[in-house]
């Protein structure tokens, strides 16, 4: 039958329905009665409402057996792998069963009701009988526990999964580099020193892009809109850093006013360019972007200048690892990510669905 367990998921899902095991009990055993019941009726001819009365005594002895296993056989003695002992206690049981049943019948058959009548003596026949009727309602409620447990493990794993996969996320978010924050205000200090006219474009922006990581990318989803201005913030934040030699070129196509999109999966795509994109470099540098909405695609590709490195070397860094695993999480085979080098530019193309 249906053994405490824990409930977990806030009444949800496998556990919710077994919390009201009070109601399955009840139901599971009046059908039970009631299938003694209707085969006295439709096999012996049984018409005598007396006999109901009795066969209703028979019940706590069954009720008894099955909680017996349940609760404290299984718990105590099978899932601590103690089988010898788990078994010959469950048959002594079912044996004690049998006699009290069998002495039963007889009583009962001796004070006038002859349905009783075919188990009523202690013959092997009668044992066997009766032993396997007990048998098969053992096995039976057996079977249901052992279900109700597996479909209840089923549903522990699916919410663990499920938290670990929220957390991963929201791990995976915090895609920028802590070092674009420290040069931001490094650079907002030199400008401050300097009284540049720069410094409040530079404070704007860097609360920008931290309003939203802080309080939009908690979403599941967001503008598009709003993606592609966080992304032009930070942009133009490394376009103050770098000055004259940072040469951005963004391009978007298609209507992105109506879609949404997990929120900063692009942008490690951007800072991984910048990151590489100007590494060791002091000539000038140019990246460029594309953002295109097709149906129900999305199209999204960075150009930035590589250093030629051995192929065996695995490109792109622990950003871009990242982003494919949130990718995977995201949209599973869903999706496409391209990354290559070739000719001194190393280049992103992915494509992601929108519905």
């Amino acid at each position: 039958m249906l053994n405490k367990l824990p409930a977990f998921s806030a009444g949800k899902g496998y556990a919710g329905l077994f919390r009201r095991r009070w109601l399955y009990h009840s139901l599971f055993w009046l059908c039970f009665f009631s299938s003694a019941a209707l085969i006295a009726v439709n096999v012996r001819q049984v018409r005598h409402w007396t006999f109901f009365l009795q066969l209703l005594t028979l019940l706590p002895p069954d009720m008894l057996q099955v909680y017996l296993n349940i609760y404290v056989l299984i718990p105590l003695l099978l899932f601590r792998k103690k089988y010898i002992l788990y078994f010959s206690t469950l048959l002594a049981c079912i044996f004690l069963q049998t006699a009290l049943f069998i002495w039963l019948h007889r009583q009962y058959m001796l004070s006038g009701e002859t349905a009783f009548a075919y188990v009523m003596d202690f013959t092997l026949g009668n044992w066997g009988i009766q032993s396997l009727n007990i048998l098969s309602l053992v096995g039976l409620t057996t079977g249901i526990k052992f279900l109700k447990d597996w479909m209840l493990q089923e549903e522990r794993w699916r919410e663990r999964e499920k938290q670990h996969i929220e957390t991963e996320l929201s791990f995976l978010k915090s895609q920028i580099h802590p070092h674009f924050f420290f040069n931001t205000l490094n650079n907002l200090y030199s400008l401050t020193i300097r009284k540049s006219e720069e410094a409040p474009e530079v404070v704007l922006r860097l609360s920008d892009l931290m309003s939203y990581m802080l309080y939009e990318s908690g979403a599941a989803t967001v503008p598009l809109d709003k993606e592609i201005a966080n992304l032009e913030n930070y942009m133009a934040l490394e376009k103050l850093r770098f000055g004259q030699r940072l040469t951005l070129c963004f391009e978007k196509k298609g209507d992105t006013a109506a879609v949404r999109t997990p929120p900063l999966l692009l942008l490690a795509f951007v800072e991984n360019g910048f990151k590489h994109g100007l590494k060791d470099r002091m000539g000038p540098v140019r990246i460029e972007l594309s953002l295109d909405v097709r149906k129900d695609w999305l199209f999204f590709e960075v150009s930035n200048p590589a250093q030629q490195e051995p192929e065996e070397k695995e490109q792109g860094g622990i950003g871009l690892k990242n982003a494919s695993r949130r990718l995977d999480i995201l949209y599973g085979t869903g999706y496409s990510l391209d990354l290559r080098r070739m000719d001194g530019i190393f280049k992103v193309q992915l494509k992601i669905p929108l519905s």
